[in-house]
């Protein structure tokens, strides 16, 4: 059974706020994450808007990414479903040709 990380509490600078947080995710891919929302904050300079609506910008396109991510999801488990369906099909078939010639 996999161990649960136990959560530890971090400030994070992002969107040129301080932020403290608590998550059991790992230095480099929490590093990772804040880097990513900076560098969106920065382009987002040149609207020259105040820093609560371009959060609230940051927010609606991560949130669409996230929704299209989704619907990619839910497509990639259709197909794998199907595929396993014909998986199952063939293998059906190889079985009952195997037990054909078997029979010879």
């Amino acid at each position: 059974m996999a161990s649960i990380e136990p959560l530890k509490s971090v400030t994070i600078s992002v969107a040129q706020e301080s932020i403290q947080i608590r998550t059991d995710l790992p230095d480099a891919e929490l590093n990772e994450i804040v880097e990513n929302i900076n560098q969106r904050f920065e382009r987002s300079a040149k609207f020259q808007m105040d820093n609560r609506k371009r959060m609230a910008l940051l927010a609606v396109e991560l949130t669409s990414e996230i929704m299209e991510l989704r619907k990619q999801l839910g497509r990639a488990k259709i197909y794998y479903d199907q595929m396993e369906k014909e998986v199952q099909n063939l293998t059906l078939l190889l079985d009952e040709g195997m037990d054909s010639v078997g029979q010879l």
